[in-house]
């Protein structure tokens, strides 16, 4: 068996000792001749050496990784999120350590807590009702970067990224009484992240405006998934609503579905606008009608919020608001009562 290069081999070829090596190949060598530098360089391409990653990370105090927690990796709207935080990343050299924490505080106390103490170098928080214990504990005190997203009742306390979710609750509920409706539903969680409360008001406000008193029949709650839409299609039905507004599109394309099979077709018999504009909605039959978040821009502009803190610790707190625009496809049409 091959035994590995080590960096005393390549201090011994170049006549060093292991301290001018270890200073010289991690970028802090500048007080070292010339000669002594370029040494220790044609030795280690002699051994073909590579550093011990960490024994390389004790000497210059990083990692080059960023951890990244989002509720669910399995929902479209997160893939997209990642795959802009991944190419920011990729450009900067750092590795994004994504985890899936669903809706369990104790399973974002873990891990906050290991990655922690694996010494990552930032946090990008997308998980909803983090308490302020859990920041102060795990981050805050270790003077930790991190970036929230869509977590405003902080505001002014932390970096934050978010999205103008209060004129995308309007906007969607102003284009389908555009469309003639008045008896307009809302589905959306019981329990509702920052965000998610964001759409409502902005839903609730745009129907003021416009005089329609609001029914309680219909606010219509239920899990934020496909399924969570599904199932509660016949509860639309049951409120009397000719229009709905999904506040993300998984909970759409469920209702639609589960709405075809109880013989009420999308946009006849009842139209549906979703939030996000996730990939599906392209694919599915209607296609959706949507208010489009900017999400690969979302994890892009977060990263480098968070790549920006890391660099520079002293900055000022960094707060970034991104737009939402209306996408017209098929799954509403105008009113005919």
């Amino acid at each position: 068996m091959v035994r590995k290069v080590t960096i005393k081999d390549v201090a011994a070829l170049a006549q060093t000792s292991v301290t001018t090596v270890s200073l010289i190949l991690n970028n802090k060598g500048q007080r070292f001749s010339a000669e002594t530098i370029a040494r220790v360089r044609a030795a280690r391409e002699k051994l073909s050496y590579e550093p011990d990653y960490f024994a390389q990370n004790m000497v210059n105090k990083e990692t080059k990784t960023i951890a990244v927690l989002v509720p669910d990796i399995n929902n479209p709207f997160f893939s997209q999120f990642i795959q802009g935080v991944e190419e920011v990343a990729y450009q900067y050299d750092f590795i994004p350590l994504i985890y899936s924490a669903g809706q369990n505080n104790q399973k974002v106390n873990y891990y906050l807590k290991e990655l922690v103490r694996r010494n990552v170098d930032g946090f990008i928080l997308a998980v909803s009702h983090i308490e302020e214990e859990t920041l102060e504990g795990h981050l805050k005190q270790r003077k930790i970067p991190y970036i929230l997203l869509d977590q405003s009742e902080k505001q002014h306390q932390s970096d934050e990224i978010a999205v103008a979710d209060t004129e995308g609750g309007r906007m969607a509920a102003n284009y389908l009484i555009e469309k003639g409706h008045r008896q307009i539903g809302i589905v959306l969680p019981e329990q509702r992240a920052w965000n998610i409360e964001q759409r409502f008001i902005g839903y609730q406000a745009a129907l003021v405006s416009h005089q329609i008193t609001v029914n309680p029949n219909w606010q219509i709650t239920t899990p934020l998934s496909k399924q969570g839409g599904y199932q509660v299609a016949q509860q639309v039905i049951d409120s009397g609503v000719t229009a709905v507004f999904a506040v993300n599109d998984e909970l759409a394309i469920g209702l639609a579905r589960g709405l075809a099979e109880l013989g009420h077709a999308v946009p006849e018999s009842i139209s549906i606008i979703g939030y996000d504009d996730i990939d599906w909605c392209e694919y599915v039959t209607p296609r959706l009608t949507t208010i489009k978040q900017p999400i690969l821009a979302l994890g892009q502009e977060a990263t480098r919020l968070l790549l920006n803190r890391i660099e520079k610790p002293t900055l000022g707190m960094q707060q970034k608001m991104l737009p939402v625009e209306l996408v017209e496809r098929d799954s509403v049409q105008s009113s005919k009562n």
